[in-house]
């Protein structure tokens, strides 16, 4: 068994770690980490890495399960988040394809963050076309890994090869974004990268 936190649009080795586990299961009753991947991904816009965040309703001090953090849906940050995807993503290959999906979980009216994270997940099963098996935890168990805000926010490859993202022309590769970026500029691939062993040399077919 593993356990995970939950997490917005997930990064790639995120993604690598919950798909390789063989029980794993998303930590439902752990407290709010606010600046973490639970609430926040990252994609790769003209100015470099650009980090995209859910309000959530949250008083200072205040300590509240995942299972009852509620999102906030007040404010511009829907807007936000579509026009920064669609601003870094419009000429990305498979944009056209995926584009109203991501727009989709961007802009529903989910009342809990976990509701949120789960959609993030239902789209790559329907692109991998394949259920991803992952339970919630029945209590307070704690993340297994890194705890850090950081965590699964790393840049580091893992031994992956590159692949060519929007902004990369004379730029070095940026590893472990969201998987909105793999999605995007490699569409079906992702699996090339999410599903590769460490040490297996990923190349684009």
């Amino acid at each position: 068994m593993q356990i995970f936190p939950t997490a917005y649009f997930p990064s790639i080795h995120y993604l690598r770690a919950l798909l390789k586990a063989t029980d794993a299961q998303i930590e439902w009753h752990e407290h709010f980490q606010k600046q973490t991947i639970r609430t926040r991904c990252e994609i790769l816009s003209a100015n470099g890495i650009l980090r995209l965040s859910i309000p959530i309703q949250h008083e200072s001090g205040q300590k509240i399960p995942i299972c009852e953090l509620r999102i906030d849906h007040t404010g511009t940050w829907k807007n936000d988040h579509w026009r920064a995807i669609t601003s870094a993503y419009a000429l990305a290959p498979y944009f056209e394809d995926y584009a109203a999906e991501i727009k989709e979980i961007i802009y529903a009216p989910d009342e809990f963050l976990w509701q949120k994270n789960q959609r993030c997940l239902a789209l790559l099963e329907d692109v991998l076309d394949a259920p991803i098996q992952v339970r919630f935890t029945d209590s307070y168990i704690g993340v297994d890994g890194p705890t850090s805000k950081s965590a699964y926010l790393e840049r580091d490859s893992l031994g992956l090869s590159d692949y060519q993202q929007v902004f990369s022309y004379g730029k070095s590769f940026t590893p472990n974004l969201s998987m909105i970026d793999v999605l995007l500029n490699e569409g079906p691939f992702i699996r090339k990268w999410i599903l590769a062993s460490k040490d297996e040399s990923v190349s684009r077919l």
